[in-house]
């Protein structure tokens, strides 16, 4: 095989083992409540920071220094230190044993781990790890960052960082429209792509069949969106369209749409949203008798709690383990 066959063959290869490996995760998280992965993906991030820092300092010092490992200890309660294994690795398999045991326990921890490792602030804290070991491999610094202190500069890490760093260019483009947003302007964004989102998912089959909509989904809508024009030839596309220039403008003008788009996408209430959509709205919707269309906040509950048939569902946790 010529040399280009061979790199697109393991090109190939490459997104069959991406593909089947998202599919094995969506199937797990399809069995949790959108509430209980997203907080779990939270602590993957945060402690996978955690562990990072770890592994800089351990490296640089080719050992772990005695500060660093009773800080581990107590942060790490029974935490088992092997002689001849790294601090960092002790870290993850003290996570998977404690932070990690109910995902792990239950069978759904790839339904964690596949998304967490996607969002962009863990492939900031990545890139930025990356840094930071070549560099204090070169020149060991005097003192080290607090992991506080290293976490901020990770969130804050420049364009050289991410450019030097093994990202795609796409995720590196991702992470510095992130950073131009900022953590809360883009959360809020996220939070209200959401809405708009689920609001077309819930009008959609009625809007495909160019139906009049009833009065009752017309007020709704206009409630919510006074300054949308409603009426029977109400197109999806350019509803979409006009709540997004409305609601983006910002984020649109300063370049980190992108950034909003790519994290309401990975987003777990999102995927709910979706999974109703087209396993189960699409063909129960009421379309021989549209006044008996849901409104959008009871459809929307409904969506967020689904769990598809063959799917075994998780009870909702309102108290997580600590850590």
């Amino acid at each position: 095989m010529r040399p280009k066959g061979r790199i697109r063959s393991l090109h190939s290869l490459e997104r069959r083992i991406e593909n089947e490996a998202r599919a094995e995760a969506q199937r797990q998280a399809r069995r949790v409540p959108w509430l209980t992965l997203l907080e779990y993906r939270k602590r993957h991030i945060e402690w996978e920071a955690f562990t990072l820092w770890v592994h800089a300092i351990e490296e640089s010092e080719h050992r772990a220094p005695g500060w660093l490992c009773r800080m581990v200890e107590g942060s790490c309660p029974c935490i088992k230190l092997t002689r001849g294994t790294k601090l960092w690795k002790c870290m993850d398999t003290w996570k998977q044993e404690t932070i990690f045991a109910k995902p792990n326990r239950e069978g759904w921890m790839r339904g964690v781990s596949f998304f967490a490792v996607r969002e962009l602030a863990y492939a900031r804290t990545w890139a930025y790890w990356g840094y930071c070991e070549q560099q204090w491999s070169v020149r060991r610094p005097a003192s080290y960052p607090s992991l506080e202190e290293w976490k901020s500069a990770a969130d804050h890490c420049p364009d050289e960082v991410l450019d030097s760093s093994g990202l795609r260019e796409e995720r590196k483009e991702l992470v510095k429209a992130a950073r131009r947003g900022g953590s809360e302007r883009l959360e809020r964004a996220v939070g209200t792509y959401l809405e708009i989102d689920a609001l077309a998912h819930w009008l959609r089959p009625i809007l495909d069949a160019r139906m009049p909509l009833p009065g009752g989904l017309r007020d709704e809508i206009k409630n919510r969106y006074p300054f949308l024009e409603v009426c029977d030839e109400l197109h999806r596309d350019q509803m979409w369209d006009c709540l997004k220039n409305s609601h983006f403008q910002e984020a649109l003008a300063e370049k980190w749409f992108d950034a909003v788009v790519y994290t309401a996408e990975l987003h777990p209430r999102r995927v709910k949203v979706i999974d109703y959509f087209s396993l189960y709205w699409t063909g129960h919707w009421p379309r021989s008798k549209p006044a008996l269309y849901p409104s959008f906040e009871l459809w929307r509950h409904e969506a967020e709690g689904y769990t598809p048939d063959g799917c075994d569902p998780q009870p909702d946790s309102s108290v997580l383990p600590a850590g």
